[in-house]
């Protein structure tokens, strides 16, 4: 055949590309429709009647693999002529063949992996076809312009029957064999052995086994695999399981090895993605997610899948950001407590004050808050401030002489009777218990920003529906410090509309909790989003089944968790300008908590029911006029004894 020859009327041979034992190979252009296609010519000597079973294997073997991205696609088998026995129509890969790109050096360990995925790919099609291929090597592995690689050359491809599952023929190139498949039945997994060989290859540049064709074996059976330490650190491992000599360690199926360089290629990932965060965030460059961007096409990572990578990776140095800011807080504060300890044993209390107001400015972060307390710091340093310090002996000898004569005379009276009068035991009257001042319980029923509360809920994920609630918030956070509000609010959006859904499937199960929980959850995220409408609606789903939540725990007397939930009623219904909802929540909230209070006081816990009592306080100040709870409840508490 002749360049420019126009074979069968319809393919126009270009360039001849290469040959081997049993074919050659020509780039050509289908003239119908203008297809730049790869032909390879059988020959007709290379195709005796004893071998043209071999010729129909790779008819068929890739026949049934048209189409995958890692495999050469053949389109059709043309009838040859002359000293041609067929044409077989393939798709022409427009890129070097691994063998020709190694020639080059060495490639990078991204490329390797790359190149190794791609192989394990399309094995995993051929041997699910119960094909063997027996002939992986680089000059069977082409690569595109954007070094995606394809199996090729299914020429002496074994078939594997309903009864049969190892291959007896040797058969293949002596160099990339398993050592099984030199010496006795082999099957699929010679095809990893050699895929194998050829990533150890390509990113050394190297064979594992030097020497002459037996030395080769020998090593090969003995698994003696040579410079390890010349390839990448996070390949050794993969590297020693998949060249073991024994066939029982090493990997067994196409889909494990493509599982374990899947990891490896994501780790590799997540390092050099890693790097680029840390480097950006001490810098004001912006072009962080394009950068991000174009490591996850060099590493061929799906969207999908490099988003969910550089979520923990953003996450992660978040969490490391505000460790270190709390150990380095946690440091200060304990230099000024130490500060004030010396302070106190000097009885410098201005210093003490000084000391502790330096401490306190380091855990404020509102500014109104910490003028205040600055205020109430400068009142106690104002020199008119005096502290009492241990008296000395004359101090006391002078207020001595300060007192009355009267009582004078009964003080050295007293301090000289050296024998103490023993009086007789009386009966002594019952201690009072007494109750410590209970913490405020203003924060229930105050407003916090939907950021934080979101920020708290998925800090303890405890249904399976919150995971996915979880990585939806982590986008969003990502995106609100990569400054991309407007896809920041359509994630928080995202995250109402999951929460929305999964309230409704709720509804069903008539899980009251979970779904009052969720449609709470719902109005947080699109406040944030600035869907107002939306979040009012939701935040009147969420009081309506806090609601009926509460009044299911009141009937099993779960008077604490029924006072929890008509809160957080009273809660939603605020955010919804129900002002008549609100206020019949609270007054049922504070009966609840009455109720529980009364329970710990009959057994005998006053500290308990001291801190209800105060809690019904708390929720009673945003009651339009007190109840009768609210009456009773101030009168049971000025009869309660609290430590000074």
């Amino acid at each position: 055949m002749q360049i420019d020859e126009l074979i069968l009327g319809k393919y126009r041979l270009l360039e001849f590309l290469n040959s081997g034992t049993f074919s050659s190979v020509f780039r050509a252009r289908e003239e119908m429709t203008n297809r730049i296609v790869a032909i390879k010519a059988l020959s007709k000597e290379a195709y005796p009647p004893g071998r043209m079973r071999y010729l129909f294997t790779e008819f068929q073997s890739m026949s049934q693999m048209s189409g995958h991205p890692n495999i050469v696609t053949i389109y059709t088998v043309e009838p040859g002529k002359d000293d041609y026995l067929a044409w077989i129509v393939m798709e022409y890969v427009e890129g070097k063949s691994l063998h020709r790109l190694m020639q080059d050096g060495p490639l990078g360990l991204t490329d390797t992996l790359n190149v190794g995925l791609d192989i394990c790919r399309g094995l995993k099609t051929v041997h699910a076809q119960n094909i063997m291929h027996r002939d992986i090597k680089p000059q069977n592995i082409l690569l595109t312009t954007d070094k995606q690689a394809k199996i090729a050359d299914f020429s002496i491809a074994r078939i594997f029957g309903n009864t049969t599952e190892f291959a007896k023929t040797v058969a293949g190139t002596q160099r990339y064999m398993a050592p099984e498949q030199l010496f006795g039945a082999h099957d699929y997994r010679a095809d990893l052995y050699a895929t194998a060989l050829i990533l150890y290859q390509a990113v050394t540049g190297q064979f594992p086994f030097s020497g002459e064709n037996k030395e080769i074996e020998r090593k090969k059976a003995a698994g003696e695999i040579e410079g390890l330490d010349r390839c990448p650190e996070v390949l050794r491992g993969f590297l020693q399981k998949a060249l073991h000599r024994q066939l029982a360690q090493r990997y067994q199926n196409a889909a494990e090895m493509y599982d374990e360089l899947d990891r490896i290629h994501q780790a590799e990932y997540a390092k050099q993605a890693s790097q680029l965060i840390d480097a950006s965030s001490s810098t004001t460059d912006t072009g962080l997610a394009e950068a991000l961007e174009r490591y996850r096409k060099t590493f061929r990572l799906s969207l999908d899948g490099a988003e969910r990578i550089n979520q923990n990776l953003f996450f992660e140095r978040l969490r490391k950001v505000e460790q270190n800011k709390r150990e380095k807080l946690i440091t200060q504060l304990n230099q000024h407590y130490t500060q004030a300890r010396i302070y106190v044993q000097k009885q410098d209390y201005p210093g003490v004050l000084t000391e502790l107001q330096k401490a306190n400015r380091l855990c404020f972060d509102d500014a109104n808050l910490l003028k205040t307390v600055d205020n109430l710091f400068h009142q106690l340093k104002n020199p008119s401030t005096s502290f009492p310090g241990i008296p000395t002996v004359e101090e006391i000898v002078a207020l001595i002489r300060k007192l009355p004569d009267n009582e004078s005379v009964l003080l050295r009276t007293q301090l000289d009777n050296q024998e103490p009068e023993v009086k007789e035991p009386t009966e002594i009257d019952p201690i009072q218990p007494r109750i410590r001042v209970a913490r405020s319980y203003r924060l229930l029923i105050e407003d916090p920003s939907p950021e934080f509360l979101l920020d708290q809920v998925h800090a303890d994920l405890q249904h399976p529906h919150e995971h996915q609630a979880s990585r939806i918030y982590q986008q969003a956070q990502i995106y609100e410090q990569q400054k991309r509000l407007r896809q920041c609010y359509a994630q928080y959006k995202k995250l109402g509309t999951f929460y929305q859904k999964q309230a409704a499937k709720f509804v069903k199960t008539s899980d009251l909790e979970l779904v009052a929980n969720c449609y709470t959850r719902a109005r947080f995220a699109y406040t944030v989003a600035q869907k107002t409408r939306v979040a009012k609606k939701n935040a009147k789903n969420g009081g309506y089944y806090y609601i009926r939540l509460a009044r299911q725990l009141e009937l099993k007397r779960a008077w604490t968790e029924a006072g929890k939930a008509y809160i957080l009623s009273a809660y939603n219904y605020g955010y919804a300008k129900l002002t008549a909802k609100v206020e019949e929540c609270h007054r049922c909230a504070t009966v609840c908590y009455f109720n529980a209070a009364e329970s710990a006081h009959l057994s005998g816990d006053l500290q308990m029911a001291y801190d209800f009592y105060m809690l019904i306080l708390a929720i009673g100040e945003k009651l339009h006029a007190p109840t009768k709870v609210i009456l009773e409840t101030e009168k049971l508490v000025s009869e309660i004894h609290i430590q000074g």
